[in-house]
């Protein structure tokens, strides 16, 4: 039983041998027949042979002879557009039998040669012969793929590198950014070859076989062309020493240059040519006479130089708190309030102004102070700029484009700053030269007072003796025959007395602040030209009221004023058919309102000769703390008003002395002032107030001097007048509101927008011109709050 069973197991044992022996024989006849595209495909993922390990029949034409490397040799087959190559390791031969052009039949196993799918054969059959395949022309970009490999092609590219591995040289060509590798492999025939007579840069055609060598998968990466030998690349193109893009390039760039050069040495030239234009326009400026002729020569010369189409002028009238435009003869006057700015350019204007910094408006339709559009059309671009001069600013300076809109460039805007600088200096240089001749004529008027003066009094006691001997003559008992004259004779005594001691008040000029009413003053100067004026035919309008309108002031001074007032009105009533003289005296809110009218003809302009009146009693005006305006309006005749500030008939100057009640300081300690006020004689007149009141005053004329004294050393109270130069009053009370009790501003007359904006915590508004009362209740005020060591009565 069990030798059956051993037999029986022998006998299996014999039988799977032969099973497995018969199977291995129908491994070698089952091949499986591919095309080449079938046995070149590749699984996803790795990117390897899909039919790797697996026995196929391939057919194909060999394209190129067998590449011999030290290790394998390879021989290339392609039919259609597929490709493969065939492997056998080193010592076999028979791949070197075929040629190119042949037709053979392969059996063999798929493997892989670093990532390129190949052919191991075990049985070559050739089956026909045909003419060798051409190489197909490839773009270098196809190369880079598997599309192409194994089959025979050619492509051109600029040579970007050549070096030598140890199993043969190389060379890399690029077309773009795409990069391939040109390989010439050594073989046992040619073990040394190596490529000459190519360098970087030279475009090369080279053919042969698409191949991969990528050792690492994913195997998708480093595809070659494997050539049998050098001269397998041809030279297309040498390469240029400097590349032709290069010398384009440089002579692209020289062109620009010059270019350039010579476009920023013609805008060089352009602006070196307005830079003296608009410099000697500014010498002109500064040696105008007057401020028309400035706007003259400005509007004349500036539109050619920045290419606007209008230039205007504004100024600040300080008394009004207006701007002014400054118009030719005959032009239709604009005076813009700084309160209540209207809309369109004016309020450009204004804003520049507050603001205190240039202004540039591109586009007007888009601006934020809107003009309404006209049948003519307005303009299309403005251009506002500050007049600065010593940190103030006199005006505004404005450009109109009318016919487009434009952006004005830095350069212009810095231009057109300058040019506005020089105006306000200009402008300055003026009322300086316009003081200095008034200056001139008060000292040659005071010379003329002080002769007239010597005059009078040889005349005074005449006179008086005329008039006290009439008046004793009708004083007698009994009446004598010529009573009558002799009553003629006193009068007209007194009348010449009076008439002597007016000439002695207008000569003198009188300086010292009295209350003068204003009523008064000017029926005595009616009465004074009354007579005159019957000769002329004019006929006066007296509507100056009963009661007192008292202001303080000046008698002498406001008698020159309104007399100026009156004789130019004489003047422009020469040669109107109805002649009269209109003196209307009103209140209103503080203020005194004064205006002189007169018939005009209608021929001519008012404006003729009222500059220089004007100038001079805007003058003495403003040092009254008013105003003074030649106002037209359709319809009315023309008239000057005169503001002047109201002063309480109660308010008298008191005397001085020098123990002034509270002029001792408790503690006993006295309250130091800092005065910054650039007028002398009000800063004179100020600093005899404050001492007769036991203050010690250090007095400045400009705010940077103040602002520096102030933080060196400690002051209770800082007066500071609104027009002290340098840093401006807002700014400066701002900084010394920490260091100082009490901060009193000195404005132009009273301001009630002004007191009600700037007074309160320690801030205090004084008028001009200065009222002893005012000072007294400021003062007051500054001791109840604490902000000054309280005065002893």
């Amino acid at each position: 039983m069990a030798s059956s069973t051993s037999g029986a197991g022998i006998r299996r044992t014999g039988t799977l041998a032969l099973a497995a022996l018969l199977l291995s024989a129908a491994r070698i006849d089952a091949q499986t027949p591919l095309t080449l595209e079938q046995a070149a495909s590749r699984r996803t993922g790795d990117y390897a042979p899909a039919w790797s390990g697996l026995l196929v029949t391939v057919h194909g034409q060999v394209s190129t002879p067998a590449y011999r490397f030290l290790d394998y040799t390879l021989l290339p087959i392609q039919q259609g557009t597929g490709g493969i190559v065939l492997h056998v390791t080193e010592g076999d031969t028979r791949l070197d039998a075929y040629q190119a052009g042949d037709w053979i039949e392969v059996t063999g196993t798929v493997s892989a040669v670093s990532g390129m799918p190949v052919i191991d054969p075990a049985r070559i059959a050739v089956t026909g012969r045909d003419q060798a395949p051409r190489p197909e022309r490839v773009p270098l970009t196809a190369l880079l793929g598997f599309q192409q490999l194994g089959r025979l092609v050619e492509t051109e590219g600029q040579i970007t590198e050549i070096g030598e591995t140890t199993k043969g040289p190389y060379v890399l060509i690029s077309a773009g950014e795409a990069v391939y590798k040109l390989f010439i492999p050594h073989s046992p025939q040619q073990p040394a070859a190596g490529v000459a007579g190519l360098s970087v840069g030279d475009k090369v055609r080279s053919t042969g076989v698409a191949l991969q060598y990528c050792p690492l998968p994913p195997y998708n990466r480093w595809f070659e062309m494997l050539l049998h030998e050098p001269g397998d690349i041809i030279l297309v193109e040498r390469s240029w020493f400097v590349p032709p893009s290069l010398i384009g390039g440089v002579v692209s760039a020289l062109v620009a240059l010059v270019l350039i050069v010579w476009w920023r040495e013609r805008r060089l030239r352009a602006q070196r040519e307005r830079l003296r234009k608009i410099y000697q326009l500014g010498e002109e400026v500064l040696g105008a006479s007057s401020a028309d002729a400035v706007v003259q020569r400005i509007g004349n010369i500036l539109p050619e130089i920045l290419g606007v189409s209008r230039v205007r002028l504004f100024l600040h009238d300080r008394g009004s708190k207006t701007l002014d435009a400054v118009v030719a003869d005959g032009a239709e006057p604009i005076s813009i309030p700084l309160a209540s700015p209207p809309g369109g350019t004016h309020a450009g204007a204004a804003a520049c102004f507050h603001y205190r910094t240039l202004l540039s408006i591109p586009d007007i339709s888009r601006s934020p102070f809107p003009i309404a559009s006209t049948e003519g059309g307005g303009p299309k671009s403005l251009l506002f700029v500050p007049m600065l001069t010593q940190g103030e600013v006199v005006g505004v300076f404005e450009l109109d484009q009318d016919d487009r809109a434009r952006e004005f460039t830095p350069d212009e805007q810095a231009l057109a700053q300058h040019l506005g600088n020089q105006i306000g200096v200009a402008l300055r240089l003026l009322d300086q030269r316009s003081v200095q001749e008034q200056l001139f004529r008060t000292e040659k008027m005071a010379a003329v007072g002080r002769l007239i003066s010597g005059v009078v009094n040889e005349l005074k006691a005449p006179l008086a003796s005329i008039a006290d001997l009439a008046d004793l003559a009708q004083n007698k008992p009994h009446p004598c025959p010529a009573e009558r004259e002799i009553a003629g004779i006193a009068a007209e005594a007194k009348k010449a007395s009076g008439i002597v001691a007016r000439l002695v008040s207008f000569a003198a000029g009188q300086v010292e602040s009295s209350l003068v009413d204003v009523n008064v003053l000017l029926r005595n100067l009616i009465e004074f030209r009354l007579a005159d004026w019957k000769a002329s035919g004019i006929r006066v309008c007296d509507l100056t009221g009963e009661d007192s309108i008292c202001v303080l002031g000046s008698q002498g001074q406001l008698e020159q004023v309104f007399l100026n007032l009156l004789v130019h009105g004489e003047q422009l009533l020469a040669d109107a058919p109805e002649r009269v003289i209109s003196v209307r005296t009103s209140q209103l809110a503080k203020r005194a309102l004064i205006e002189i009218g007169f018939s005009f003809p209608g021929e001519g302009s008012p404006d003729e000769g009222a500059a220089g009146v004007l100038g001079v009693a805007r003058s003495v005006i403003a040092g009254h703390g008013g105003t003074v305006r030649l106002v037209r309006k359709a319809g009315a005749e023309p008239h000057f008003e005169i503001e002047l500030p109201l002063a309480a008939r109660e308010s008298r100057p008191p005397a001085r002395s020098a123990t002034v009640p509270g002029a001792a300081l408790a503690a006993g300690r006295q309250v130091t002032a800092l005065v910054i006020e650039p007028d002398d004689g009000f800063q004179r007149q100020l600093l005899t107030l404050l001492a007769a009141r036991g203050y010690r005053v250090v007095p400045v004329n400009n705010s940077d001097t103040g602002l520096e004294l102030a933080q060196r050393l400690h002051f209770d109270t800082v007066f500071c007048s609104v027009h002290s130069p340098g840093l401006n009053w807002v700014e400066l009370s701002e900084r010394l509101h920490s260091r100082i009790g009490a901060f009193i501003l000195l404005s132009d007359g009273y301001d009630a927008e002004l007191a009600g904006d700037f007074e309160g915590d320690g801030r205090f508004v004084l008028p001009k011109p200065l009222q002893e009362a005012e000072l007294e209740r400021v003062l007051a005020a500054t001791d109840r709050s604490g902000l000054a060591p309280a005065r002893t009565a």
